[in-house]
């Protein structure tokens, strides 16, 4: 099927290599797309926000360089967020701790009930303390038991590598990561290495991961190893950071961040994947755009399914 021009409404408007980039690509800048058969994941929604269910291989126009391709298959694909909260309950951040949990019970409150989500504490070593369930209950007994760890200093980047490191080998996996990290500035006592770093940093972009970081500066020490880690993969993983002055700021934050969650998870559980041959001769480096026959949609492509 070729939709042509004069049919054709735009709605994401061109999108060149960088904004493919943006939008959850692996590319570098330099790296030319072949002329085989492509694949994109759309997020489209409707005037009111809501996701467009009904949508047929007619419905869709991808183009490259202003010339359609042809649509070979559209597919409603569902990708859920599967969320992992890493929590600091060393000494350092003990005042801290009774905000955060109230903060998570609003996290939870915000976030719809399907979604599977863990917990894992952070002080002397990393530990589970529940296993990702969507059972609320279930979830609630385990923050109860998050306690100060006396005497201890978290484990802030070993506790992030156990959390990227059961994702990445998981090969049933069927989800969207998303890693909340919640903390203190104090002392981390991670064993992990550079080079094990920047790997981990690369493989969280191979898993479409995001990470979420709250930093209750209780010493204001901005060089923090868990501070530069929540600036740097925020950017990478298109999350955020934020830092807290106050610890009561959890208590606002968290659920907020629940909010932002559910909003994804929206988006990320109703999609399609459009498979589309690039028309004859087209350019290895080309301007894409994705437009639908139907008015006023609102499209958010990715080549991932990672939708922001």
């Amino acid at each position: 099927m070729i939709t042509s021009v004069a049919r054709l409404r735009r709605v994401a408007g061109a999108l060149f290599a960088l904004v493919l980039i943006l939008s959850g690509a692996p590319w570098s800048m330099g790296r030319a797309v072949s002329a085989q058969n492509q694949v994109l994941y759309l997020s489209i929604l409707d005037a009111n926000g809501e996701a467009v269910t009904d949508l047929g291989p007619d419905d869709v126009v991808v183009q490259w360089d202003g010339e359609d391709c042809e649509t070979l298959d559209l597919e409603p694909i569902n990708l859920p967020v599967r969320v992992t909260v890493l929590i600091d309950n060393a000494e350092d951040t003990r005042a801290a701790l009774q905000h955060m949990r109230e903060g998570l019970k609003g996290l939870l409150d915000a976030i719809p009930e399907d979604v599977e989500i863990g917990l894992l504490t952070l002080a002397r070593q990393p530990r589970w303390i529940t296993r990702h369930t969507t059972d609320r209950a279930e979830l609630a007994s385990g923050l109860d038991l998050v306690t100060p760890d006396y005497g201890t200093s978290a484990r802030f980047l070993d506790g992030w590598l156990e959390a990227a490191d059961r994702i990445s080998d998981d090969a049933e996996r069927q989800y969207l990561p998303v890693i909340v990290m919640l903390a203190g500035d104090g002392i981390d006592a991670s064993t992990i290495t550079q080079g094990r770093y920047e790997e981990m940093r690369e493989r969280m972009v191979d898993i479409s991961a995001t990470m979420h970081t709250r930093l209750f500066t209780s010493i204001g020490n901005a060089a923090a190893p868990q501070a530069q880690m929540g600036i740097e993969m925020g950017e990478l993983t298109r999350g955020s950071y934020e830092a807290l002055a106050v610890p009561t700021a959890f208590r606002t934050q968290l659920p907020e961040l629940g909010r932002e969650i559910a909003r994804k998870h929206g988006r990320t559980s109703y999609q399609y994947r459009v498979t589309y041959a690039p028309p004859d001769g087209a350019s290895d480096r080309p301007a894409i755009s994705v437009g639908s026959t139907r008015p006023d949609l609102i499209i958010i492509p990715t080549i991932d399914g990672n939708v922001p």
